[in-house]
């Protein structure tokens, strides 16, 4: 049963800073819940670290008590891991976080996620490159710097390594589609695309909408001559069965 909050306690309770920019710019663009949850969280953890240019460790964002109870749905044990990580893509995507990843001499390896802003995009170049030693919470004492490696969007990557060169208005289509169509169906069809030998991302969207609209599995049966994965699915059901997910 839905609890009815009593209020604010705005003289006793700490604040939360958040960027003006973030209302005006960003939340018109927001279209999945789970990317608006995931944002407002880490504004959370990172006023409790101590401000903008602390970089979170990726496991710190999906322990958030708050994100994990508010993705999780009533009845459901399905923990809300794929909804953390869908939010975490979207803002990687549309440019509101920064993502990296440290390797470290034994071989192991850790995600990491700072604000976009200019001064955090400097830094994480200059230590990518070499020039700016990690921060403390990068690195293990006694123990070598840490390599440090920004990562690109997933989606971003699937469509340089097998289309070319991004532009901004396929970036921003590629976010819708990440906004309506889990990874795997992204990377599935980027792969049907690719075995046709149909580098486009026309076509790489039209197997999506095919999907989506007729079933996975039926799209381009011209093709493979069978309907596996027959059946309809609406796409504005798809997008409501897909929030119940976790």
């Amino acid at each position: 049963m839905t609890r009815r909050f009593g209020g604010f306690l705005v003289a006793e309770e700490p604040s939360l800073a958040i960027p003006r920019v973030f209302v005006t710019e960003v939340l018109p663009q927001l279209a999945d819940l789970a990317e608006l949850k995931v944002t407002l969280c880490v504004f959370d953890l990172l006023a409790e670290a101590g401000g903008y240019e602390v970089p979170l460790a990726e496991e710190t964002v999906y322990r958030h008590a708050a994100l994990r109870a508010s993705l999780k749905r009533l009845g459901s044990p399905k923990e809300p891991d794929e909804s953390i990580g869908r939010g975490l893509e979207l803002a990687v995507s549309r440019g509101t976080l920064l993502r990296f990843a440290t390797g470290h001499a034994d071989g192991r390896s850790g995600g990491w996620y700072l604000l976009n802003t200019p001064r955090n995009r400097e830094a994480l170049g200059k230590m990518a490159r070499g020039v700016l030693p990690p921060p403390p919470a990068l690195q293990e004492p006694d123990g070598p710097q840490p390599a440090i490696v920004p990562e690109r969007p997933n989606v971003f990557r699937l469509y340089e390594q097998n289309v070319g060169l991004l532009t901004p208005i396929i970036a921003d289509q590629l976010i819708e589609a990440t906004e309506r169509y889990p990874l795997d169906w992204i990377e599935e069809a980027f792969a049907e695309a690719v075995n046709y030998n149909k580098r486009n991302w026309r076509y790489i969207r039209k197997i999506l909408e095919n999907w989506a609209t007729e079933g996975r599995g039926a799209a381009h049966e011209e093709h493979r001559g069978n309907r596996q994965g027959a059946g309809t699915l609406d796409p504005e059901k798809y997008r409501r069965w897909q929030r119940t997910r976790s």
